[in-house]
């Protein structure tokens, strides 16, 4: 890749637009099923809710984990226009409780690998990433970013685009990472929306 960013590729920016689409659509198919169970619950006999109930929590969960990776689109692209794709960097393997673990080289000690995960949630075994990695039809992987923040995995193309962060680097009840990380590192993740702390 000899792009200054991974937005700048034009292939990134379509596979980001697919993204968009699809995980939109699969909120709004979510929601349109609220009613379809709705107009079920009120057309078959009262017994019958055990079985509908089950199905309004599942729809729900569902359309919870939806709504969380359509709500990653801006997140995504902000890290794509501030890191370069890394061609087959990642090494990417399936964890014992259904998660799937990426391994990436440190940007300032390449001979130490930094881990990021994603899944092991209810719900998304059946996830690209979780199921190709577990058929082993997926070793590795693209990565934009700083994995000691955040990133974007994909496949080659780029395809499947995927965002994973520390969880220091999002959630502001844990301490940012400052240890071993330089400005100019720190800069740019603080740019792609990570949590780095004050200089």
């Amino acid at each position: 890749m000899h792009e200054k960013t991974a937005w700048a590729d034009p292939a990134t920016r379509r596979a980001w637009r697919r993204t968009a689409v699809f995980r939109c659509a699969a909120v709004l198919g979510w929601m349109a099923g609220f009613p379809a169970w709705l107009f079920a619950v009120v057309m078959t006999p009262v017994w019958l809710l055990v079985v509908w109930m089950p199905v309004l929590f599942v729809g729900i969960w569902y359309a919870l984990l939806a709504a969380v990776a359509a709500s990653s689109l801006m997140g995504m692209r902000r890290v794509l226009r501030v890191y370069p794709w890394q061609a087959g960097i990642a090494e990417v393997r399936s964890k014992k409780n259904g998660s799937t673990q990426f391994l990436v080289p440190n940007p300032e000690r390449p001979e130490k690998t930094v881990g990021l995960g994603f899944g092991g949630v209810i719900g998304t075994g059946r996830h690209f990433w979780v199921r190709a990695v577990k058929s082993g039809q997926v070793t590795t992987a693209w990565f934009a970013g700083d994995p000691r923040y955040l990133g974007v995995m994909a496949t080659p193309g780029p395809r499947n685009l995927l965002q994973v962060a520390q969880r220091e680097a999002t959630d502001s009840r844990m301490s940012p990472r400052k240890r071993g990380v330089s400005p100019g590192a720190r800069a740019l993740a603080r740019a792609a929306g990570a949590r780095v702390g004050e200089d």
